[in-house]
């Protein structure tokens, strides 16, 4: 799903001729301890907290608030904001203050802390063909040089005379061979021979309904992939159109290591 973005000084280029930038991903979780309820039929309005949580950061906002986890001891909220800046900012609004709600005597701790990216690692991608006892590391495809996406908007992938919603592997490699030259790239969407060989849950669009597609991008070298991969760690994939206005959606990044397609690709 794509978002408007307001704030884009923080967006560095990813491709210009596809008007592709990146930007980072700032969020934050918020948890707050909840009161045990003596009076039965009372109960605490998840709404309400959460309406106080935005007046105790303001004239900051979140550019997105919503409730991760809700039990009888704590609700959990997932909170992002425009920039990494604004995070620090929010977090001293909130962590360790507490909120006191009408018609309860005891008040509501609350923590936040900014969240940690869940993404591969350089220890991650080298031990497993480190590891791997059927790897050859002078074999393209057997050591850590290709990246796997997943949440491409299509139409952010497309040529200037080529179908609307169809993804452009052309495009693809143009986009990604800044950080190094491309082996080769792979949608595996674009074939319809290899339905029955990916993982399902990798292939839920078909052409004239899909606005998503994963991808995979094999480097010549190491450098390029680990480039890559450092630099799409903790990003949103954001467009910016003629207009000046821009819109932005999280990516899935992964290491070959989460390939479906390993035989195919590496045959190529």
């Amino acid at each position: 799903m794509t978002t408007i973005v307001h704030d884009t000084t923080e967006a560095v280029c990813l491709c210009q001729e596809y008007n592709l930038f990146l930007k980072p991903i700032a969020k934050m979780t918020v948890s707050v301890a909840l009161p045990q309820l003596k009076l039965p039929g009372k109960s605490i309005s998840n709404w309400e907290v959460m309406e106080r949580l935005k007046a105790m950061v303001a004239p900051e906002q979140f550019s997105a608030l919503r409730i991760s986890k809700s039990t009888m001891d704590f609700i959990r909220f997932e909170g992002e904001v425009e920039n990494r800046g604004v995070v620090k900012i929010l977090l001293a609004k909130l962590d360790g203050k507490s909120i006191k709600l009408s018609g309860f005597t005891d008040i509501l701790k609350v923590r936040a802390v900014e969240n940690k990216m869940d993404f591969p690692t350089r220890y991650d991608w080298d031990s497993f063909f480190r590891d791997a006892k059927d790897m050859n590391d002078t074999v393209p495809g057997e050591r850590p040089d290709t990246i796997h996406l997943e949440g491409l908007p299509c139409r952010w992938f497309i040529l200037p005379d080529g179908p609307p919603d169809r993804p452009s592997e052309t495009a693809l490699q143009a986009v990604f061979q800044g950080f190094g030259p491309v082996r080769q790239v792979d949608i595996p969407m674009l074939d319809p021979y290899r339905e029955d060989t990916l993982d399902k849950n990798f292939n839920t669009f078909t052409f004239g309904g899909h606005l998503n597609f994963e991808a995979y991008v094999q480097y010549q070298d190491y450098d390029g992939f680990a480039k890559a991969m450092d630099t799409l760690r903790g990003m949103k994939l954001m467009y910016k159109g003629e207009d000046g206005k821009a819109v932005a959606c999280n990516i899935k990044v992964l290491n070959y290591t989460h390939y479906p397609c390993y035989k195919y690709f590496h045959a190529c």
